[in-house]
């Protein structure tokens, strides 16, 4: 890979991310993240009251999100349970994680913002096609989504793809253990949002101008084919000339030439006694139709509208055999989607094996026209001039037309089919059943062609082929110029993630004599705040309570099964069951604090150099010791009997009290009260200050 990502991975293994930065996995910094909801249909909430409105936001929403912020995003009912645990919130960030496809990755990502929940008119949540993410609130969730863009566009989530059929998913858990992003400072993430919105917002207009482009060169092509077609682009041309003769007055000995043609080779059937060649229909002049509600093309003085039929030799439907053959034993044979945008495109073929009689009466030449004659109605009518050095043949659902070269140019003809006024008449004339559309020969016999003369017409095609090669070098500097505006893109994030773009809250701080928080502190920071937050019960604990029973429950189930392991393993084991790869200071002194109270509480125990559980099971315990438990936890005061059981399975590290615990510890009561240690009074346990030995 030769993106940007590379260089950052380089220079991540050589140590040089910028003073004062860290590396951050995406699961140190995000504190929540839920799956989506599609729920149902908007009118399910007339039939249950505990649904609610909501618009869900797809992979569809992600294209245009900087503009339009979800203004297309679904209206679905969810309930009102779902709704709580995935309403959207400013500073939420959206990862598709299933979709995409060959050419486009999954794990784009999306920033909610206040606009976005001002402008819906319903909570916002995602479909479970994304994962919603929420980021501790000492880090800047604009931040992440250019750091994840940055990577997304390097190809740095490739590896977390997997691919079925057309559609990519996203291995979410990898995901979020694996990427790794540069974090500055706080204030340092601000400063580089501020900047990257506003030149990559400059570079969001010009790529919105170029983006228009490709509507601005067809609606030119269509205008050249309209001026082509009325005659205005050849009105200097055409001033003055007398020497034009109106194809209209060619055309009664065209047909006399074409009956004397026929005639003859009658008559060379019958002389050598082969079979009468079939009657051809164009010998004689035909009407042409101009369905409703198109009306007639309008012609300057020296043209004339006349019926396709008349102007042509033959159009003839293509063969109905199985592509069944490789290029090695078979003949190239071209179908509708080899006709693309008015030309052949020979990118994609099928081959066939057919007999030379067949070959012979099926085989392409060059200038005739493939008219596309059953495809979707969008597509149907679609047409190309054959001009390739390829010997071919063609499908069913084409028909091939065979112009009458002293009346018609292939190229003119062609043109005409596909201009704007050929495309309407396509879409009005077509028949339409279920997803395909068809326009048979004899409907297409009867369009009408505007006919200059002959000469007029090859200059008709050399002015309109002049402009589109003008035209298409137009795109191609414009293609040149979005791949750059693109590159621009990344190189604006890569400098941002490379410190470049803003000066550094190191070199800030030098200047003005003041301290910072390092990047490091920070995660250090998220994760001690994450520790505090731990309880039993999912709730948050007192930041001044000193010792946590999740932790101890941590170290005893980071032994379990596990025999006995160096002390840093063990901490290494525990902070990953917190969810916690990274070890900041004071996250390990923590941690290291708990280990000992662990020691002391013979939740762990000593094997020489080495640490193992000191028992896997509450039965273990012996009275003695479980009863010093009771009262070291009693001199606070009398407790509950169910209240004090709990105590005493948290204080050795057991996250919930099990029947065999409960029971355990109601025989203890009985033994402690028997040889006087505790005391029961109105169902509640005193510790027995008589009796403290």
């Amino acid at each position: 890979m030769t993106s940007a990502v590379s260089d950052w991975e380089i220079g991540r293994r050589e140590g040089e991310l910028p003073e004062g930065w860290a590396e951050a996995t995406l699961e140190e910094i995000v504190i929540h993240f839920l799956g989506g909801d599609w729920g149902e249909a908007p009118d399910a909430v007339e039939r249950d009251p505990e649904l609610v409105l909501v618009r869900v936001l797809r992979g569809t929403e992600f294209r245009d999100w900087h503009r339009a912020k979800g203004a297309t995003a679904a209206l679905r009912a969810i309930k009102r349970s779902s709704l709580a645990k995935r309403q959207l919130a400013a500073g939420d960030l959206v990862v598709e994680i299933s979709g995409g496809g060959a050419g486009q990755p999954v794990g784009r990502t999306l920033v909610i913002d206040e606009e976005a929940l001002l402008r819906a008119d319903a909570p916002l949540i995602c479909n479970n096609f994304c994962r919603q993410m929420r980021l501790h609130p000492d880090v800047d969730p604009f931040y992440v989504h250019l750091a994840l863009q940055y990577l997304y566009l390097s190809g740095g989530f490739d590896e977390y793809q997997t691919q079925t059929t057309n559609i990519r998913n996203l291995n979410f858990s990898s995901f979020l253990s694996g990427v790794i992003i540069p974090l500055p400072p706080r204030a340092e993430q601000e400063r580089i949002v501020e900047t990257s919105r506003e030149l990559l917002a400059r570079v969001q207009r010009v790529q919105e101008s170029l983006g228009r482009v490709p509507e601005i060169h067809r609606r030119f092509r269509q205008s050249v084919l309209a001026a082509g077609y009325s005659g205005r682009l050849t009105e200097d041309w055409r001033a003055g000339r007398r020497d034009l003769d109106p194809l209209s007055g060619l055309l009664p000995g065209i047909f006399t030439s074409r009956r004397e043609e026929y005639r003859l080779a009658c008559h060379d059937a019958e002389a050598f006694d082969r079979r009468a060649p079939r009657r051809p229909k164009n010998l004689a002049s035909t009407s042409w139709e101009a369905p409703e509600p198109l009306e007639a093309p309008e012609v300057p003085e020296g043209w004339c509208v006349l019926a396709l039929h008349d102007l042509i030799r033959r159009a003839q439907y293509g063969l109905s055999v199985k592509a069944d053959r490789d290029a090695r034993s078979g003949l190239p044979m071209l179908r509708m989607g080899n006709i693309q945008e008015g030309r052949i495109d020979a990118s994609d073929l099928k081959y066939v094996a057919l007999k030379p009689a067949e070959t012979e009466a099926y085989r392409v030449r060059r200038g005739d026209i493939l008219f596309n004659r059953t495809n979707s109605p969008e597509l149907v009518g679609k047409a190309a001039v054959y001009d390739l050095d390829l010997a071919a043949v063609f499908a069913s659902y084409l028909v091939r037309i065979e112009c009458d070269e002293r009346l018609l140019a292939s190229q003119y003809l062609c043109g005409w089919i596909n201009s704007p006024w050929g495309r309407r008449w396509a879409r009005t004339v077509r028949t339409d059943c279920v997803s395909q559309s068809n326009i048979n020969v004899s409907r297409l016999l009867t369009l009408p062609v505007p006919a200059p003369p002959l000469a007029e017409q090859h200059e008709i095609v050399r002015r309109m082929e002049e402009l589109f090669v003008f035209a298409d070098e137009m795109e191609r500097r414009v293609a040149m110029a979005s791949e750059r505006e693109h590159k621009l893109w990344r190189t604006v994030l890569a400098r941002a993630m490379h410190g470049e773009l803003v000066p550094t809250e190191a070199e800030l701080a030098r200047a003005e004599g003041r301290p910072f928080e390092p990047a490091a502190d920070l995660l250090d920071r998220i994760g001690a705040h994450r520790l505090v937050q731990a309880s039993p019960g999912g709730e948050a604990m007192s930041a001044d309570e000193p010792v946590s029973e999740t932790l101890l429950a941590a170290f005893r189930q980071a032994c379990w099964g596990a025999g006995a392991v160096p002390r840093e393993e063990l901490i290494a084991r525990v902070a990953s069951r917190l969810g916690l790869p990274k070890l900041g200071k004071s996250v390990r002194a923590r941690l290291e604090k708990h280990l000992e109270i662990a020691l002391a509480r013979r939740i762990v125990a000593r094997e020489g150099d080495l640490l193992a559980g000191a028992t896997p099971t509450f039965g273990r315990y012996d009275y003695q010791f479980l009863v010093l438990t009771a009262q070291t936890l009693l001199r606070s005061g009398e407790r509950e009997q169910s209240d004090l059981i709990r105590a005493v399975a948290g204080h050795l590290g057991y996250s919930q009290v099990t029947f065999a615990i409960r029971v355990r510890m109601e025989r203890v009561f009985v033994w402690a009260v028997q040889n006087g240690y505790l005391e029961v009074r109105d169902e509640r346990i005193y510790f027995n200050h008589s009796n403290s030995s």
